[in-house]
């Protein structure tokens, strides 16, 4: 238990104010540690495009995307990232918390938001849900 308040005060300490491991949903909160202990032995730095919440769905909830390419495991970005692209995992709101729909390694990720409605782009190609 020292170890994940340890783990947890590293998050909310390195995270800036506008991505915050407490503006997080709480519920994934759990999942962050356990990637970090199981990719990075040392500390983990998180920049301020780590988090990004935004309704990607249309669904009118917000949910999650968190880019390890902005994430750095004792001031460097192995292991998570590596030739195949970096860690990406996103999160749909779905009733009172939210469910993981992707988790691997990407090189290029965005938002399209032609058409009126926002549509995550993986590599170039939508997000089958």
């Amino acid at each position: 238990m020292p170890r994940f308040r340890f783990a947890l005060f590293t998050v909310l300490l390195l995270m800036p104010a506008a991505s915050r491991a407490e503006d997080m949903p709480h519920q994934l909160s759990g999942e962050l540690i356990e990637t970090e202990h199981r990719y990075c032995k040392t500390s983990t730095g998180y920049g301020q495009r780590f988090v990004v919440q935004r309704d990607l769905d249309g669904d009118g909830r917000r949910d999650v995307v968190l880019d390890y390419a902005e994430a750095l495991c004792g001031g460097d970005h192995e292991p998570y990232c590596d030739g195949n692209g970096c860690l990406l995992k996103v999160y749909l709101g779905s009733g009172g918390g939210h469910r993981k729909v992707f988790e691997g390694r990407v090189r290029t990720w965005s938002v399209d938001e032609r058409g009126g409605r926002a549509t995550l782009l993986i590599d170039g190609r939508p997000l089958a849900r």
